[in-house]
């Protein structure tokens, strides 16, 4: 089955709760983990992932934490979950690592796999953490419709 790891599903969560507060507040960690049903251990990890790639920023202190590093419209879902998996990819042949594959010259399945990886690509870097902020509740029926040729 290909799903996303916890790791990429909490750093989502974490950032949409970040997206959520007030500007120039800081979430701590423990606030962040008990609002979004995330392991705190396994929070405290994933938060200065994000921090490295600029996702949010830290603050030590008394009302320290971590906040959002630019503005909710500039941080994709892909950009969250790149930052704490690294590159997405739905197969190797996609990215030109394939000196293992015997049926290269022969395979029907390369260009499907191509178009998924620009599709998947497209479609989970035009949702942002804006988008968020007015998504529906969990509604199966009303799935988040984005236009990647839109700014």
């Amino acid at each position: 089955m290909l799903e996303l790891s916890r790791k990429s599903d909490y750093a989502l969560r974490a950032v949409i709760y970040l997206a959520r507060i007030e500007e120039q507040r800081y979430g701590r960690v423990s606030e962040i983990a008990k609002a979004k049903d995330i392991p705190q251990a396994f929070l405290a990890q994933i938060l200065p992932l994000l921090a490295t790639r600029g996702v949010v920023k830290s603050q030590q202190g008394a009302h320290g934490g971590y906040a959002l590093a630019r503005e909710p419209k500039s941080i994709s879902f892909l950009e969250v979950i790149e930052s704490v998996e690294g590159p997405l990819r739905l197969n190797k042949c996609i990215d030109g690592h394939h000196d293992d594959c015997t049926i290269l010259e022969s395979c029907e399945m390369v260009n499907v796999w191509i178009q998924a990886q620009h599709r998947m690509i497209d479609f989970l870097g035009g949702v942002t953490m804006e988008d968020m902020l007015t998504a529906p509740l969990h509604e199966a029926a009303r799935p988040i419709s984005i236009d990647p040729t839109s700014d």
